[in-house]
């Protein structure tokens, strides 16, 4: 992760949790959030919610976490004439923005812009291919919202050039930015590199607010120590790549041995809404691979555990022994999340506990532990097709 930046929270409660990303040393131009909700959490945890349940999910958790962050940022005060949302097709749509504003801040008059982005990868650059479709109805003194699951920031960057050349040709001048995200610090990248831009190109500019859905998550790329991760596509959980979740995210990584285990936080977004049963294929080719590479290497469920979601806070290993400790663990994590009761703190470790009992954790580390849960995940996959039939 960046070097010093930390979660704090700003906002909490039974339906949403917000944090601010800040940094000790260095100040973003950008207003940086993590947002976490039941809904978001769920649809993220498990890759088997697709189709119209996972975009309800969407719908239903962005709602609460807007609401939320109108504590903050006072969004609901904007004339709904001068909104815009900007769709990024097709992975915008999974957000459903234009209800979710509706739902969560009563906008009536918001007008919905277009633009279609399909990355494709030349050489070790990724550059926009179907871009084609474009059409905009952007107000003047717009306040813009747009989202899209960002890995390379690609689809992101080519977005909002388009967006700039249509207020300028229109003179039109915009006023501030949102962008909702599950992806990594890429989208931060561009962000910053367009803040400058839209502060030069229109003097009444205020504000540029950056939304993480859970947490921002670490990159795949072709030095990822980690077998099977698809470069500049997965995101990753593991704070040692970069990764910077909730409090909550991570209490929900305890819910099942299954989760932290998954290939990407959330796979294709496209296909999981639109083309499920590709998508559940690609979910199915992941963890076949898996299973290759667990009987060729003998690999222990607990190496692959902590290859993806390191424990290493929550107890050390020295010779043999398991040492646990709730103070190491909330020592550690506080340089991460300020903020948080020491309830809950207690409330993550516990869940942890729960989870990783001593006799699991030896028990997953024997040689080609790993083989079992991908056997049990791919017969899993498999069963939802047959239900299907």
């Amino acid at each position: 992760m960046e070097k010093d930046d930390y979660l704090v929270r700003k906002f909490k409660d039974e339906t949403a949790a917000i944090y601010s990303i800040e940094n000790t040393e260095k100040q973003s131009a950008l207003n940086r959030y993590v947002v976490s909700t039941r809904d978001t959490r769920n649809m993220m945890n498990f890759p088997e919610i697709i189709n119209c349940d996972f975009t309800t999910l969407m719908r239903n958790g962005l709602t609460n976490a807007f609401k939320s962050l109108n504590h903050l940022e006072k969004l609901s005060v904007i004339n709904s004439r001068n909104v815009n949302v900007y769709h990024i097709l097709r992975g915008g749509l999974n957000f459903q923005l234009r209800d979710v504003l509706r739902k969560a801040f009563g906008y009536k008059w918001h007008s919905s812009s277009y633009i279609s982005s399909q990355r494709v990868k030349e050489g070790v650059e990724f550059v926009i291919s179907e871009d084609a479709y474009r059409k905009f109805e952007v107000p003047d003194n717009a306040t813009v919202y747009s989202a899209d699951i960002v890995a390379s920031g690609a689809s992101l960057d080519n977005s909002l050039v388009y967006l700039q050349k249509y207020m300028e040709t229109n003179n039109l001048k915009l006023k501030n930015f949102v962008f909702l995200t599950i992806g990594g610090s890429r989208a931060e990248e561009v962000l910053e590199r367009w803040d400058r831009r839209f502060r030069e190109a229109n003097p009444g500019y205020e504000k540029t607010i950056m939304i993480y859905l859970e947490g921002r998550f670490a990159l795949g790329s072709t030095t990822t120590p980690i077998k099977n991760v698809l470069p500049d596509t997965d995101l990753l959980r593991n704070y040692k790549l970069g990764a910077l979740l909730s409090p909550e995210f991570e209490h929900s990584q305890f819910e099942k041995m299954i989760i932290a285990l998954e290939g990407c936080a959330i796979y294709d977004g496209g296909k999981k809404a639109f083309e499920p049963i590709n998508h559940i294929i690609d979910v199915l080719e992941f963890w076949e691979k898996q299973d290759a590479y667990a009987e060729e290497e003998h690999v222990s469920l607990w190496d692959e555990y902590n290859a993806r979601f390191p424990l290493d806070m929550y107890l050390a290993i020295e010779g043999g022994t398991i040492n646990f400790s709730y103070t190491r663990f909330k020592e550690q994590k506080e340089k991460y999340w300020k903020g948080v009761p020491d309830e809950e703190y207690q409330r993550i470790y516990n869940r942890f506990n729960w989870l990783w009992s001593e006799d699991r954790i030896k028990s997953s580390m024997k040689k080609g532990s790993l083989k079992g849960v991908c056997e049990k995940k791919i017969l899993y996959l498999n069963s939802l097709f047959k239900a299907s039939e």
